[in-house]
């Protein structure tokens, strides 16, 4: 049964457009950092029960500001919470965006390769027949080389 999951057309310009918006986006957020491995492992993570605690350490830091060290950097603080609440919302949209584009291409590439395996199929069965397209069967079946053979798919 043939199924096409994804069946649309991305013009060259609106590609090119959609680039220049993410990097628009990029030019409105130039304090953004691309985290290491190492940073992400050892870096203590903020959920939505977090970022509330840290919404109301920020209001204790405000008001009882002599109980804190003379040197922590209250007014730090409050910018970074303030950034982080204000990025959240993009975060969210950057997110749902992204997810939303992996799935496209997970989908479109599995109807790619469903559509070519047809082709492919096909092709197989007329190369017994016609030499030029054994010369392309031939080619194409380096692809599968190198896998084995494939185990039946089960029920």
């Amino acid at each position: 049964m043939r199924t096409n999951k994804i069946s649309a057309v991305l013009t060259q310009a609106n590609a090119d457009a959609a680039i220049l918006k993410i990097k628009d986006a990029e030019t409105l957020l130039p304090f953004l950092v691309n985290a290491s491995v190492e940073e992400r492992k050892r870096t203590r993570k903020m959920g939505p029960k977090s970022a509330e605690f840290v919404q109301e350490c920020r209001v204790g830091a405000n008001q009882y500001t002599n109980n804190l060290a003379a040197d922590f950097p209250v007014a730090e603080f409050g910018k970074d919470t303030d950034l982080y609440r204000t990025l959240f919302p993009v975060f969210v949209a950057a997110r749902a965006f992204t997810e939303a584009l992996s799935d496209t291409m997970l989908l479109l590439g599995g109807d790619c390769m469903a559509q070519a395996d047809e082709v492919y199929e096909s092709l197989k069965s007329a190369a017994k027949k016609d030499a030029n397209v054994k010369a392309l069967v031939d080619q194409l079946s380096m692809r599968y080389k190198a896998q084995g053979k494939r185990q039946p798919k089960k029920p």
